[in-house]
């Protein structure tokens, strides 16, 4: 008696605890914690290679206040199989398995909004409403077709999936997967647990029919992180060739981002040709100089109508023949149309024309010590004196607003100033020299506006091409492997900046005025002729000095009327110029180029600056986590 009261005891407390855990596994979530009741997942091959997926998440919140639960499933696998016939030397491949056709429902009452986004290789689907939350057991369908997702083996060809995933930061209660194939199926494994686990899932079955075959797989109790893969094989020929439908793409690299093959070369030699023509084509219709239309009479001198079109390429008109300056051209206005720069040149060259003219003079200061053995000496000096005010001078009008500024500038201070106490504290009065140089020639109208800022114009637009290039080279190395066909864009945004000096060009009559100027110009290159004489007659040497500085011709002038052996009051000296040395034409010459190269490094200078998924068989070392797809989920 006593044993069988023992024996009922025992039975009854069994009965007891198994009913209550029965009673506690089928109550609603009390703990509050999140958790997957139940995912259950049917996978339709299809023949293509593709994968029709159906997911049903029936997914508890519990108390937690959450907008709905995200979807992670990778699309991009290393892949170390045989590379296409095309691949280049040393490429790698990464095989994808994109995602399409993605749609999602929910349960009544459940926000079933969806966001899509691709990074790293993943598809991420975030569910639910951003401006909503929910609490509590919510079902969650996701369909969507993945493609090139099917291998191929020797004897047969094989699906393995990875079905849940094992990212997922909850448990489930039950895992479920149906995989429907368009023929038979000739064997199935599967795989339950962590990543790597080879521990086979709690049920597998697999079932033939005329209409394909059948499998199906089961899991209960999975922890987080945790999940099923599946492998299903075929034989051959219920699918296509999976050799033909699955998808390669070459892994970006430096080398592959920029490539050289057949077809990148052509197409970036192409870019760079094409480029570099566009470049010349706006370079002539841009920059090309332009004349008068007609004959060479009326290229020289204008015609009735002021017509006038582009210089052609090669076709340099005839230089008239010029004894004098053309009227009314000062040295420095003369260089800036020369060259279209107004340089330090000729900004030295308008003082001594200053000079020359009588509104200032220019004395040459000895050195105040030769040093020891010449060493540690100075090099003598400058000093201008002003004689005229251009304020108050009746002879005013004859300046040009450059004179005008410079001699403003010059003599700021006072009367007399030496070219020393100018060096560093000039440099930006002799940029708006500068600028009044270029004013003065667009007023002339020699060009049809100041070069200077035609030239910035167009630097200006090549360092944008430069920037916008290397955006576009940086955005087809990241993304394609076209990164050499872009990398001729921003060389020629810096073969622009570089041809942006050519894009300048003079009008009808500054080319008018340019053969002539040309045709004065041999009056300092010749060393005789009838031109020499013709200066020698006029006693020019002083008034065309200035003319010979702008040309370079300073030492050759001086030597030419040294050789006349013309006296210094001949040649207009000791009035406008003064030396301790005399008036020697070959001392005079070189004073004349060491004050043009002192006057410009002195006035130009600046003030210093303080410093101050594979392809391998799920049947051989196959295991949880394996395959394709995977990812994992949890709420947001």
């Amino acid at each position: 008696m006593a044993r069988t009261r023992f024996v009922l005891l025992v039975v009854s407390v069994i009965v007891v605890f198994v009913g209550g855990a029965r009673s506690v596994s089928a109550s609603p979530n009390q703990s509050g914690f999140e958790r997957i009741d139940s995912f259950d997942s049917t996978i339709t091959v299809n023949r293509d290679g593709s994968a029709d997926i159906t997911e049903v998440i029936a997914y508890d919140f519990g108390s937690a206040s959450r907008h709905g639960i995200e979807r992670f499933i990778p699309t991009v696998f290393p892949w170390s199989g045989k590379l296409p016939d095309d691949a280049s030397p040393g490429a790698q491949y990464d095989r994808v398995t994109p995602i399409s056709d993605v749609s999602v429902s929910a349960s009544t009452g459940t926000p079933a909004d969806v966001e899509e986004s691709h990074e790293n290789g993943v598809t991420r689907l975030r569910i639910g409403d951003p401006d909503r939350t929910i609490t509590g057991a919510h079902t969650y369908t996701i369909r969507y077709r993945i493609a090139g997702v099917l291998n191929a083996f020797e004897g047969h060809d094989e699906l393995y999936l990875n079905v849940s995933g094992n990212e997922w930061r909850v448990p489930f209660s039950e895992l479920t997967a149906t995989v429907k194939a368009p023929g038979a199926i000739s064997r199935i494994a599967c795989f339950a647990g962590p990543a790597g686990s080879q521990l086979p899932c709690e049920s597998s079955t697999k079932n033939d029919s005329s209409t394909g075959g059948v499998a199906t797989f089961r899991q209960d109790a999975v922890s987080a992180f945790e999940g099923l893969t599946v492998v299903v094989a075929f034989p051959k020929g219920v699918v296509e060739d999976p050799e033909s439908t699955r998808i390669l793409r070459e892994r970006w690299s430096i080398s592959s981002a920029f490539r050289l093959n057949a077809a990148t070369g052509s197409a970036a030699g192409a870019v760079l040709l094409g480029g570099v023509g566009l470049v010349g084509l706006l370079g002539y219709r841009v920059g090309r100089d332009r004349r008068y239309r007609g004959s060479v009479v009326d290229a020289a001198f204008g015609n009735d109508s002021g017509d006038e079109g582009r210089i052609p390429l090669f076709d340099r008109p005839g230089d008239t023949v010029e004894f004098v300056p053309p009227e009314g051209v000062r040295p420095g206005h003369m260089g800036t149309l020369w060259d279209e720069q107004a340089n330090h040149l000729d900004v030295s060259a308008m003082i001594v024309d200053l000079a020359v003219r009588g509104w200032i003079r220019i004395d040459e200061i000895a050195p105040q010590s030769d040093g020891f053995l010449g060493f540690g000496g100075d090099s003598g000096d400058f000093q201008l004196v002003q004689l005229r005010d251009p304020d108050t001078d009746p002879l005013a009008s004859e300046l040009w607003q450059a004179e005008r500024t410079l001699l403003s500038s010059l003599f700021a201070t006072g009367d007399v100033v030496k070219l020393s106490a100018l060096k560093t504290k000039f440099a930006s009065k002799m940029q708006i020299i500068q600028g009044h140089l270029y004013d003065d020639a667009v007023e002339a109208g020699w060009f049809p506006a100041r070069p200077d800022t035609i030239r910035g114009r167009w630097a200006g637009r090549g360092f944008l091409l430069l920037l916008l290039g290397g955006g576009i080279v940086v955005l087809a190395a990241k993304f394609t492997h076209l990164g050499l066909v872009a990398l001729p864009i921003p060389l020629l945004g810096l073969v622009l900046m570089g041809c942006a000096k050519y894009f300048p060009h003079r009008t009808a009559k500054g080319s008018a005025l340019l053969g002539r100027v040309r045709g004065f110009k041999e009056l300092f290159e010749a060393g005789e002729g009838e031109r020499q004489r013709f200066a020698e007659q006029h006693n020019l040497f002083a008034q065309y000095l200035p003319y010979a500085i702008v040309f370079g011709c300073t030492d050759k002038w001086a030597e030419t009327f040294a050789d006349l052996g013309l006296s210094p009051q001949e040649m207009g000296l000791g009035v406008w110029y003064t030396s301790p040395y005399g008036y020697d034409p070959i001392h005079f010459g070189y004073a004349m180029g060491s004050f043009t190269t002192y006057s410009s490094g002195s006035l130009a200078a600046a003030a210093p600056s303080s410093s101050g998924g594979s392809g391998g068989s799920g049947f051989s070392g196959g295991s949880s986590g394996g395959g394709f797809g995977g990812g994992g989920g949890g709420s947001w």
